[in-house]
């Protein structure tokens, strides 16, 4: 029994979701291993290091992306899909930002934990951020 027309473009959609996936997966380390820091060596405010630990790894995650996950996404210009990424991540960051917020002002440990809410707040973003990825950067709606 041969493929349907459908299978191999199912396959690939989840192939590229999957690299996505280990792509966030590195942000996420980085994202992390920064938040980490920041609160626990420097003493800075969780829900204030939360920004610039994102903003750091969604520079780790924009290269990687259009590179590796998104590999159409290897023609676009890097500064023209740039500002459209950070417009993208921007919306993702929102997202990530209040829900790891909740997370810390009203979760138990662990879930009100740094660690915690920010694994439980990329989780939720996840989503959001591959669509805007896929769709509008890497996919061509944004840049050409």
């Amino acid at each position: 029994m041969s493929a349907l027309p459908a299978e191999p473009a199912r396959r690939a959609s989840a192939l590229r979701f999957l690299r996505f996936c280990c792509v966030g997966a590195a942000g996420f380390v980085t994202d992390t291993g920064i938040l980490l820091a920041l609160v626990h060596l420097g003493h800075v405010d969780p829900i204030v290091a939360k920004a610039v630990s994102f903003a750091v790894a969604v520079l780790v995650t924009f290269d990687l992306n259009r590179r590796w996950a998104f590999e159409g996404g290897r023609d676009v210009r890097p500064l023209a899909a740039f500002p459209a990424y950070l417009a993208v991540q921007g919306v993702g960051f929102l997202c990530n930002w209040t829900v790891f917020t909740a997370c810390i002002i009203l979760l138990p440990k662990p879930f009100g934990s740094v660690l915690g809410a920010a694994t439980i707040a990329s989780a939720v973003a996840l989503v959001l951020n591959y669509l805007g990825a896929a769709r509008l950067v890497f996919g061509g709606r944004i840049v050409d």
